[in-house]
Order: structure tokens, then sequence, then C-alpha cells
């Protein structure tokens, strides 16, 4: 085990596209989704401590207050089991800056972190890919926020696919501050009846343009869905669109956040500040979301 504290980043997951199939028997719903991640995000330390803990602070730290259960807690129970040494212990401090409920996988991506944390804290020989495999039991979306790299998120979410060739991108992520129930969403998505997903190739795009044809070409499946739901998504998405630069706009996962992209990081952040001036009331971020490294 590591004397020291370790720490790790948890990145914001943004779907650039997404895809839903109707749910199957099990209730689970297939997806086909381009995930990006973003240099914004929330962050996790670990340090010795009795039995398993977690500590909360940060802007978003509240919202979480009231779960009996964390996924950070939930993550770092299922490695314990996995590598059957339920004598490890750990005190995990979770920094929350990302909105709770906000379609940017953000319990996902900490408990994510929680596992890469806690696998180099308790000194575990366990891959990327080993780590997925155990997120996979905590979340449909964890195994995705493991690898926090652009890749292409199948099956319920648990299969991963990484980009070869990925361009970075320049974006402005804005959030209403309204909450948005994933659960709420799917109900409103199926009554709508969905289709079966189509076959399509993977992603692949060496030049911005290429990938903002790619990502043109695709869509969210649950965007009306949740625009019915929570109007403030569709007002988003309006301000989003007028923005000087904005190539293209877009709600992330089961929303409320959602993106706009723009040629460059001047541009972004061009439009983030203007957005801000007119929307004080609103979470609006100039981020950087990252693409495949070679």
């Amino acid at each position: 085990m590591s004397t020291g504290a370790v720490s790790e980043f948890a990145p914001a997951k943004v779907n650039l596209t997404l895809a839903v199939g109707p749910a199957g028997a099990d209730g689970y719903h297939p997806v086909d989704s381009l995930v990006v991640f973003a240099d914004w995000g929330d962050a996790i330390s670990v340090g010795e401590g009795d039995g398993l803990s977690l500590q909360l602070k940060g802007p978003g730290a509240r919202s979480l207050e009231s779960e009996p259960k964390n996924l950070v807690l939930k993550a770092a129970y299922a490695l314990r089991a996995a590598v059957e040494r339920p004598d490890l212990s750990a005190s995990i401090v979770l920094d929350k800056a990302v909105p709770v409920a906000a379609g940017l996988g953000g319990g996902s991506a900490d408990a994510a972190a929680a596992l890469r944390a806690l696998a180099r804290f308790w000194e575990l020989d366990l891959s990327r890919k080993q780590l997925a495999e155990i997120g996979s039991v905590v979340g449909s979306d964890v195994p995705a926020c493991v690898h926090s790299r652009p890749l292409r998120m199948t099956g319920r979410g648990e299969r991963i696919a990484p980009l070869v060739a990925w361009p970075g991108l320049d974006a402005v992520i804005a959030n209403p501050g309204v909450p948005v129930a994933t659960k709420d969403v799917f109900e409103a998505y199926d009554a709508t009846g969905p289709q079966i997903l189509a076959c399509t190739p993977p992603p692949a795009a060496g030049t911005v343009e290429q990938a903002l044809d790619w990502i043109a070409a695709g869509a969210n499946h649950l965007q009306p869905s949740a625009q019915h739901l929570e109007p403030a998504i569709a007002e988003t998405l309006k301000a989003l669109r007028a923005l000087q630069g904005c190539r293209l706009a877009r709600m992330s996962g089961s929303g409320a956040s959602c993106f706009a992209l723009f040629d460059d990081e001047r541009a972004a952040r061009a439009g983030a500040d203007a957005l801000s001036a007119t929307r004080p009331d609103w979470i609006v971020r100039p981020v950087h979301l990252a693409g495949a490294v070679a």
C-alpha cells in the first residue's frame, strides 16, 4: 500500500452523439455513442484511513449529501471484492465541481477515478481494461470513464472501442441549473417507440472538419424527449447556437447540459464569455475535449 496520498482527475464525459435503441428484457437500453472527455471535472484523492470512508467537498457536494451510498464508495467496495482483499482501507475525498444529474457522467467519472486512484494507492497490478470490467458492475458509463479518452460506447455502455483517429475539439458546456432525472428521460423516450439501432461504421476523423461532419451526421436520440420534460434544455441550445462561431450545438447524455463546438480555443472562450454575461445564473465553461493519443 502506498504511504502517500494519491489523486485522480475525473473529467466530465460528453456524448457527442448518442443513439438509443428499445429496452431489452433486462430493462437496459442498447446505446451507440461517440464519447469524449473534457479538461473540466471533479477530483478524487485517496489517503490512509480506517475502513472505507468518503468526504465530500466543492460546489456540488451538497447535492450528494443525501445519497446513502455514493458511486465512489460503491466502486471502492467493488474493487476490494474483485481482488478479494476486504482488509484494504482508505479515506477518499471527492471534490465535486460538475453538477449532478447533468448528462456529463459526473457520478460515473467519479467512480472511475476512484478505481484508478485506489488501484494505485493499494498497489494493485490491474490494467485499465480490468478496472473497466470491475466498473461495469458499478454503472453502465463507468467503463468508458475508466478509459477517459475518445471512444465508441456500445452495448449498454460496457463495450468500449477507443478511437485511433480523432482530433481535440474546443467547446462550451452550458448547464441551465436544472437537474434532469435520467430515468424520466428514458421513460419519455420509450413512449416514442424507439427503433432498433442500425449498424454503423466506427467513428474516425483526422481533422476538426472531418470530426464535425461525423458529429453532424449523428444525433442525441434522447434530446427531443428531454426537451419536452425540461424546456430549459431548448433554451440552452438556442443560446449556444446564437453564439458567434458556434459550429454545432447538442445536448449531452440525458441532459440538461448542452455543448457547442467551435473552430478553436479562442472562439470557444469568447463564446463562453458572451453567454456568461447574458446568463450569469447558468454554469458555463469553455473546455477542450481531448483527442485520441497516437
